[in-house]
């Protein structure tokens, strides 16, 4: 992709962000969000070695019920790219070492643009105190996590597309094994997903699926029954419980919303935090 097409891209990106739901390119999205305020119905669907599809005539996103939450985030934004780009009708199965096609190239540059902006990697590197020169995988993860992206998605963006790291950190961030972060993060093996949230936790809701945890440096309010607080040495530590929308919040000073769905959860997006499978 020359540097012209990819300049058209990233403005392609930044503006679909801004048309559809209003937010500049320092605030977070939620893909699956965005495609429905594009007219864009989404469904998680139960097909092995299926990553996502993208059916232009009837302007539909197909994503893989079984794939990792980030990935699913990440192919969402994937399947939107296709759309903008005009790529037309597009299958994508499961391939670890990525497509040498030029329209899979393109959306998944799209993709990584429309989640993870240049401007919101740098607030983030501020809140977090992220140092590119010494960088913590600890916090690349948490990084994640507020942006939507897998760990590895988030690393192999800040690589290939935005050019904040070297191959060299590249390498060796993909060396650390996530379920080691997670388990150093909670203390305990965990299965689904840790957030590390603070006040820096801004412009999104927390997106858990049953199982994930919650930790805060502080304890925080719940309302709600979606969540529950359990012990943790460290942090106050919270664990999604059952589908549905719940609200924590710390003493007058910040607030965020928990939207918790069941773990490979089948269906239309639109339900995915309700109680009652569709």
């Amino acid at each position: 992709m020359n540097k012209v097409r990819a300049n058209h891209i990233v403005k392609l990106a930044l503006q679909t962000r801004l048309k559809y739901l209003g937010v500049q390119p320092s605030a977070p999205i939620c893909p699956f969000n965005l495609a429905e305020a594009m007219g864009i119905d989404v469904r998680f669907v139960k097909i092995s070695s299926f990553e996502g599809m993208y059916l232009s005539d009837d302007l539909f996103i197909l994503i893989g019920a079984e794939r990792p939450e980030g990935r699913k985030v990440f192919t969402c934004a994937h399947e939107i790219g296709h759309h903008v780009l005009g790529h037309g009708t597009v299958i994508d199965e499961i391939i670890e070492s990525g497509s040498d096609k030029e329209i899979e190239k393109e959306a998944d540059f799209f993709g990584g643009m429309l989640l993870m902006p240049d401007s919101l990697i740098k607030r983030i590197a501020k809140d977090l105190q992220i140092d590119f020169s010494n960088l913590d995988p600890e916090k690349l993860y948490i990084a994640s996590r507020y942006i939507g992206a897998s760990y590895i998605g988030l690393i192999t963006h800040l690589y290939f597309n935005i050019k904040c790291i070297t191959y060299a950190q590249y390498t060796q961030l993909k060396k650390n094994s996530v379920a080691a972060i997670k388990r150093n993060l909670s203390g305990e093996k965990v299965t689904g997903d840790v957030f590390v949230i603070g006040g820096w936790w801004k412009d999104k809701a927390i997106d858990m699926c049953v199982g994930d945890q919650i930790l805060s440096d502080q304890p925080v309010n719940i309302e709600g029954s979606a969540i529950k607080s359990v012990d943790h040495d460290t942090y106050s530590k919270y664990v999604a419980l059952e589908p549905g929308i719940a609200k924590i919040s710390t003493e007058g000073t910040w607030s965020a919303y928990v939207r918790v769905s069941r773990k490979n959860y089948i269906g239309m997006n639109q339900y995915r935090f309700e109680e009652d499978v569709e």
